[in-house]
């Protein structure tokens, strides 16, 4: 546009120039001064000056042009903009860091107020004293006469010992009654010191790890990339329904009864650590043989999972039964059954165990462990057999460390 008409005076308002668009959608003007476009328009965001369509570059954004529905794509167009030059990489990484570092202060904030509040509590409530603690001592000091020996050893001579050997001779003719002194005693602190409950701090706990490990960026977690396939060997297994439930679960049922293996869609590394939960679910079948295990890659599609390396609700028929902590894992051959289990696989070191989850009192692992086979392929696989019966996995993944619960 040349200087002439970029100038021009305005016919009206002649000390103002015509140097500005107003794009209003039946009140278009492509050379109008100031005043007459405010006599125009209330709206100031529809009026541009040609500078600005003059010297705009390939980078510059309008903050009203062109006319959209949505005015926040103006904000959101340049917000972009600014952000353009860095990487997709920096972007990621930046709001990765914003969010741990957030997420760490506010987590730490929180457990100082409730960890002082807690404190506070027990101050105030007058359970804990510090001198309770030497109750005991006090009277166990004068049951055994502490400082009475002490005395006639460290005066020690011949008119000593006949008044050691009383004092020694009254702690055997007391006995029960010292036992019960010191037994009231010490029960009594013992009372006090665990009125204190961690069953619940320690679930809590367990639950907010459980949620840090499914924190997830993009979406897209480890359970919603796999899929659990029939079994091709026998006509049963193609009976199975296998559906993805709302929360990205996978359930897996049988629709007849007869045995049923389904199995993941990948191999398992061996060199990966494996956390594997499902729950399990049974209603009015006194017999619960739903299976959870590992089957080799070439016995996947002509073997039933119950031959190979596997845990058995019903407590018969599998290899991860060894037990390393609390009491059997399984049911049994009861009639409803609702639990949730965790397994964990690291094949390069031949482990294999189960847990029942979340509160892991009861820990099972492989009886035999060089069932496992080197230079073997495997997959994750359930098997079922009855049709009121379902199996829901509900997490899979993998982790650089196992923690401690198990």
């Amino acid at each position: 546009m040349d200087q002439e008409k970029k100038h021009s005076k305005c016919n009206i308002h002649t000390k103002f120039n015509n140097n500005l668009l107003l794009f209003e959608e039946n009140n278009i003007h492509t050379k109008i001064c100031l005043l007459c476009a405010k006599n125009y328009t209330k709206n100031i965001q529809k009026i541009i000056e040609y500078d600005e369509f003059l010297y705009a570059n390939d980078d510059y954004i309008f903050s009203s042009f062109p006319p959209l529905d949505d005015e926040d794509i103006y904000n959101r167009i340049q917000n972009l903009q600014i952000k353009k030059d860095s990487s997709i990489e920096k972007i990621f990484i930046e709001k990765i860091n914003n969010y741990f570092i957030s997420l760490k202060r506010e987590i730490n904030q929180k457990i100082d107020i409730i960890h002082n509040q807690v404190k506070q509590n027990i101050i105030q409530s007058g359970v804990y004293n510090s001198n309770q603690g030497d109750t005991f001592l006090d009277i166990y000091n004068q049951v055994c006469s502490k400082f009475d020996i002490q005395k006639l050893y460290g005066e020690y001579s011949q008119d000593s010992e006949q008044p050691l050997k009383e004092i020694i001779q009254d702690k055997y003719q007391n006995i029960k009654g010292n036992t019960e002194k010191l037994y009231k005693a010490i029960s009594e602190y013992e009372t006090i010191i665990n009125q204190i409950n961690m069953k619940n701090p320690k679930e809590i706990k367990q639950k907010i790890l459980d949620l840090i490990d499914q924190i997830d960026f993009f979406d897209k977690s480890f359970i919603e990339q796999v899929e659990f396939e029939k079994s091709k060997s026998y006509e049963s297994s193609q009976s199975l329904q296998i559906q993805r439930l709302q929360n990205r679960q996978i359930q897996i049922n049988q629709s007849i009864n007869n045995n049923g293996v389904s199995y993941a869609n990948f191999i398992l590394d061996p060199d990966q650590k494996y956390v594997f939960r499902v729950k399990i679910q049974t209603n009015s079948q006194p017999s619960s043989f739903l299976l959870i295990g590992i089957i080799q890659e070439s016995n996947k599609d002509n073997k039933k999972l119950h031959e190979g390396i596997c845990y058995n609700e019903r407590g018969d028929h599998m290899t991860i039964k060894r037990i390393v902590k609390g009491n059997k894992l399984f049911e049994g051959k009861k009639t409803n059954i609702n639990k949730e289990i965790e397994m964990r696989i690291h094949l390069a070191k031949k482990l294999i165990k189960v847990a029942n989850y979340p509160k892991y009192e009861s820990i099972a692992e492989l009886e035999n462990n060089e069932l496992i086979l080197d230079n073997v392929q495997y997959r994750l696989a359930v098997e079922l057999y009855y049709t009121d019966h379902k199996i829901i996995i509900t997490h899979i993944s993998t982790v650089d460390e196992f923690d401690q619960n198990m």
